[in-house]
């Protein structure tokens, strides 16, 4: 059978890099037999990513999708496909129930970085907070039953597990190659990384804070100003060791699994850090924004 190489995220794991990286190397991977899905159908037909797979599950139309997709491998001659879509690492497994059927058609091995839970967290957030798609707190944000099931790693790999491969990773972004070099020699594929990326850079966890806090009061559009205004600050930690300590007690049986069934292993490092959530931004934080606003 042919081989898919199915890479799920997770969020916040170099995705983009890596997403990028597979479309800019279409012909290097044709020439070792390997085509990267076509990445132009809605919604999102400028991403090079494979959101219109996520869209068509989440849709219940999937099995328009699996012709598409079929079709566009079969076009391209190649005998091994690459699909990716950091959106298959969420734990919607009644509405990803439906890609079982491309066991049919391909032998699959799914890729997947991971972030311990506690950085998941804090990265997500940040993320959604410079979006603006988001007014919670870190501690609300957190305590979500939704993002509680965002954290069983386990259980997300065992849905993948019955009826694919399962290479997993715990993402490390201090590695030389950076994600890309990650997924590579998950996915087995000999290529070199080449220079690592950074791409959708997170701000400070301080510039996050009070980025929460205007969309919570409905003054989303400021939160680039803050993003800009915040770009000297490095926070990296928002969690505060208390609610850290909770999450990581609350995963220590999923992630003792993970270790026996997926041999994947996250250190214990623990940052310096207050015994609290951060709620609002540091006050000395803001007083060098605001100064470096009123500079500039």
């Amino acid at each position: 059978m042919p081989r898919l190489i199915l890479h799920i995220g997770t969020h916040k794991t170099g995705t983009t890099a890596i997403q990028g990286w597979l479309a800019a190397q279409t012909a290097a991977l044709a020439g070792a037999g390997w085509h990267y899905g076509a990445t132009d159908r809605p919604p999102h037909p400028d991403i090079p990513k494979h959101t219109s797979l996520y869209r068509a599950l989440a849709e219940g139309r999937f099995a328009a999708e699996r012709r598409a997709i079929l079709a566009d491998h079969t076009a391209s001659g190649l005998p091994g496909l690459i699909l990716s879509e950091e959106g298959l690492s969420l734990p919607c497994y009644h509405a990803f129930a439906p890609l079982r059927d491309l066991a049919q058609d391909y032998q699959i091995t799914v890729v997947g970085l991971f972030r311990r839970q506690d950085r998941l967290m804090e990265s997500h957030w940040n993320q959604l907070c410079k979006q603006g798609q988001t007014g919670l707190s870190l501690e609300d944000f957190c305590r979500r039953e939704w993002h509680r099931k965002r954290r069983e790693y386990d259980r997300i790999l065992d849905f993948w597990d019955g009826f694919a491969r399962v290479e997993a990773r715990a993402y490390d972004p201090a590695v030389e190659g950076g994600a890309v070099a990650q997924f590579l020699e998950a996915a087995g594929l000999p290529f070199a990384a080449g220079p690592k990326r950074l791409a959708n850079l997170s701000p400070s966890m301080n510039a996050a804070a009070l980025s929460a806090l205007l969309t919570r009061h409905g003054l989303r559009r400021l939160v680039p100003l803050v993003t800009w205004s915040f770009r000297a600050d490095t926070r990296p930690h928002g969690l505060g060791r208390a609610l850290r300590t909770e999450i990581l007690a609350e995963v220590a049986a999923g992630n003792a699994r993970l270790a026996d069934r997926y041999g994947l292993h996250f250190d214990d490092r623990l940052p310096d850090e207050p015994e609290t959530p951060l709620a609002v931004p540091d006050m000395s934080a803001l007083a060098r924004a605001l100064v470096r606003r009123i500079v500039a």
